[in-house]
Order: C-alpha cells, then sequence, then structure tokens
C-alpha cells in the first residue's frame, strides 16, 4: 500500500474514530482506564493516593492497568448536519500498544492497533497500513497511544496539557503540538472522577466535535490467549464483532 492510499484510510478513519484508537485510547494505550466512576471493578486496581488529585498520581493509575474492556457510545456532531451521528460497540485495550474498537451499531467495523500495524475493516472490505513504511500513520498513531499510556513525559511532549481538579473530579484538556495531528485534531477533553474517565470529548480541526462517553468497564482485564486470537488476528485483516 503507497504512502498516499495509507494517508486517504486515515483520513476517512481518522475523523470518524481517531479517538478510539480509543481508546482509550487512544486509544489510543492506551484506554489504560477509560471507566465511569461507578463502574471501575477488578481486585487489581490501584487507589489514588489520598490528598488533591493531582496530573501526575492520575497518569500513575493510568499507566498500571493490566487490560481494558468497555462499551462505547460515541455521538459526532457535524456543522453539516442537524442530528449527531450516534455509533456504539466495545473498545479494548492490551497493554503497552494493542488497541481494537469494534463498533456494532449503526454499522459494523473494527479498527485496531497492533504494534507496528493498524488495520480497518467494515462492509466494503479491509484495510491494512504498515507504520513503519508510513511516516503519517505512525505520527497519528504514536500520538493517540501516548494519550493514554499514563506516560507524562511523552504526553507533555506531544500536548499542551491544562489540568484541573475540584476534590476528586477533574478535567484534562490537550491541544496537539505535531502538526501532524494538529491537522486532523484541534483538541481533546477528558474529564471524570477520582481514577475513573468519564467522557471524552475530541474537536476536529474543521470545527466538528466528537463526544464518547462509556459504560460496563472492566478494567484491569486480563485476556484470555483466544480473546487475543479473535481481537488481534495475524495478516491484514481487523476482528469482526
Amino acid at each position: 500500500m503507497s504512502e498516499s492510499q495509507a494517508s486517504a484510510i486515515l483520513s476517512r478513519v481518522a475523523a470518524r474514530a481517531f479517538l478510539s484508537l480509543r481508546g482509550r485510547a487512544a486509544e489510543l494505550g492506551l484506554l489504560a482506564l477509560l471507566t465511569a466512576a461507578p463502574l471501575v471493578t477488578g481486585a487489581e486496581t490501584a487507589a489514588i493516593p489520598s490528598g488533591p488529585l493531582t496530573l501526575e498520581a492520575l497518569m500513575q493509575r493510568m499507566s498500571s492497568t493490566t487490560g481494558v474492556r468497555a462499551e462505547f457510545r460515541e455521538e459526532k456532531l457535524l456543522a453539516l448536519l442537524e442530528a449527531p451521528l450516534v455509533s456504539e460497540g466495545m473498545l479494548y485495550f492490551v497493554p503497552p500498544a494493542r488497541m481494537a474498537r469494534i463498533t456494532s451499531r449503526p454499522g459494523v467495523s473494527a479498527l485496531v492497533i497492533d504494534g507496528g500495524r493498524l488495520s480497518y475493516s467494515d462492509e466494503a472490505g479491509a484495510s491494512d497500513v504498515d507504520l513503519a513504511g508510513n511516516r503519517v500513520a505512525r505520527a497519528l498513531v504514536e500520538n493517540f497511544v501516548v494519550l493514554f499510556s499514563g506516560d507524562l513525559v511523552a504526553l507533555r511532549d506531544r500536548y499542551d496539557v491544562a489540568f484541573s481538579a475540584e476534590g476528586t473530579r477533574w478535567r484534562m484538556r490537550l491541544s496537539p503540538k505535531a502538526p501532524s495531528l494538529a491537522r486532523f485534531i484541534a483538541s481533546i477533553e477528558l474529564r471524570g472522577v477520582g481514577p475513573a474517565f468519564e467522557e471524552m470529548a475530541v474537536r476536529e480541526a474543521d470545527g466538528d466535535r466528537t463526544v464518547t462517553r462509556f459504560q460496563r468497564v472492566e478494567t484491569d482485564t486480563r485476556f484470555t490467549p483466544e480473546e487475543l486470537a479473535r481481537l488481534f488476528p495475524p495478516g491484514p485483516s481487523a476482528p469482526r464483532p
């Protein structure tokens, strides 16, 4: 696949699903802790230290996850449409850099990051991008992965970070520094309570906005070999729901 073909795929995907490579991200690394506050589960969940919540404490918790599984509901607000485009599906993250975003409604599609490979499939077919050979694709994926990996140094290297908290409730705003990402994303806003994400909003460079909310979250998940084989199949293909 040529770089121009790969870039065309990313243009189509990034505008609609870049925030869930969440995933968390995203995501995306990558999902590290895409949780709704009352739904945090798992005996191995590490608590955030007591006292005022800091960005450092939050990122430390994100970096300790063993895996994440979550349902998502995404609303995409387009300037040309009166009603939002709504999609639903599942988001999976396996550290250090494997993510699958599988949409089940209204259409079926799958977006997968597996090491140096990005795969996308829908009803029209499947496409595969070798990240090692495509600078544009690699930059987009690396910037998304660091968003959820819990690496605060890398996060600050790639984004201008604004963080505020009142008690355990917090809000984070990220503005990408790299032109390769800023072409698509103007800002990313995340909010949550304690160690838990509640919502992620992505404002695209053209003014469109995507809001993703998470529920039925299982954090610190340990995936079986069978699950990993289904989510991350070898070769130029992506899993189906």
